[in-house]
């Protein structure tokens, strides 16, 4: 058995409806890996992936899983994830039922702000939290002023 394997028993809900990873320090080839792990992704609803070191390439492959389709609260929290990766999770169909997403502490700048902004597949989002990432006030505009955000409950959007 794998690490990953390993980490996927430890992790999950008894149900296989929640997986939480947080902090466990995967890195990309385990997120490579781990993201191709059928059986225990997808009956997910639950899946908390932050502080994983994954960056662009990471948040590109979970963008490109075929077996979150019952996702619907999807945590990428400080995850070294900056404007490719964000651009690939905001133009993802393979999360039709998400509804929650937090990209909290990476490095998002405007293009991955606009790409929030300019998706079809915002308009399901009740919770979008880009706090702490690193566009300007180019990306708090286009994200504030979307056609696709504005039934959007929470949009956590503040940078310091």
């Amino acid at each position: 058995m794998s690490r990953i394997d390993d980490l996927i028993k430890e992790n999950i809900s008894e149900d296989g409806k929640v997986l939480n990873l947080r902090d466990k320090y995967i890195g990309l080839r385990g997120t490579m890996e781990l993201f191709t792990k059928k059986e225990a992704l997808q009956n997910l609803v639950t899946l908390t992936y932050s502080g994983n070191q994954i960056g662009d390439e990471g948040a590109e492959a979970i963008a490109e899983c075929p077996y979150l389709q019952n996702v619907e609260t999807l945590n990428l929290n400080h995850n070294e994830i900056g404007d490719e990766g964000a651009v690939a999770l905001a133009n993802s169909a393979n999360f039709p039922k998400l509804t929650k997403l937090s990209l909290f502490g990476n490095v998002i700048g405007d293009e991955g702000a606009r790409a929030f902004a300019a998706s079809p597949q915002s308009k399901k989002y009740i919770k979008l939290d880009l706090y702490k990432n690193q566009f300007s006030n180019q990306g708090i505009k286009a994200l504030t002023e979307s056609e696709n955000l504005k039934n959007c409950e929470e949009l956590e959007i503040y940078r310091e």
